[in-house]
């Protein structure tokens, strides 16, 4: 009996070019892998920043991730090399000062994201098994004749925590501008 799990494929009809609209975020930039005390800090942290300004919790956590500095690259065999900035949405209207008297576990601070062209598809499966879909998800960016505009974001539309990892849904998303 074979064991090998499924890696899921990527049809092209799951590869879309959209505009995200300009946000404040609520952000945590550090190192290491997903599986360390940094990244769990960091979690922690930008959704008790939140609940701690009034805001609701039923919102998405989203990663930005480089390798060793260099926002076009990305392994995911090589953790201790990345590079990410956690966030989620700023509740409306929250300002630095109200973001400062906030107890943080990690550094938490309110940062603005432009509006951004991205290429993006959903990415259904455990993390680990993300290769074929960001392998995808560039080469929809090559075949437009498009060039990746920085960093890739991870959308985690379901819960690693509590959630089977070949029942996760994640939107992976590149910033693009045209070549």
């Amino acid at each position: 009996m074979d064991t090998t799990p499924t890696l899921p494929t990527v049809s092209a009809s799951d590869l879309t070019l959209t505009t995200v609209r300009a946000r404040s975020l609520l952000v945590v930039d550090g190192r290491g892998g997903a599986d360390g005390l940094p990244f769990a800090a960091a979690v922690r942290a930008l959704f008790r920043a939140r609940a701690a300004l009034g805001a609701p919790m039923g919102v998405p956590l989203e990663g930005t991730y480089a390798q060793d500095g260099d926002p076009l690259r990305f392994d995911l065999d090589e953790p201790a090399g990345w590079h990410w900035t956690l966030a989620v949405p700023a509740p409306e209207g929250v300002t630095p000062d109200a973001l400062a008297a906030v107890d943080h576990v990690a550094p938490v601070v309110l940062r603005d994201r432009p509006e951004q062209r991205v290429a993006q598809l959903l990415h259904s499966g455990a993390h680990e098994d993300e290769k074929p879909s960001l392998a995808a998800l560039y080469g929809f960016v090559a075949g437009r004749g498009l060039r990746p505009a920085g960093a890739h974001t991870e959308v985690y539309l379901t819960d690693p925590g509590v959630t089977e990892p070949s029942r996760n849904r994640t939107i992976l998303r590149v910033p693009v501008w045209t070549a």
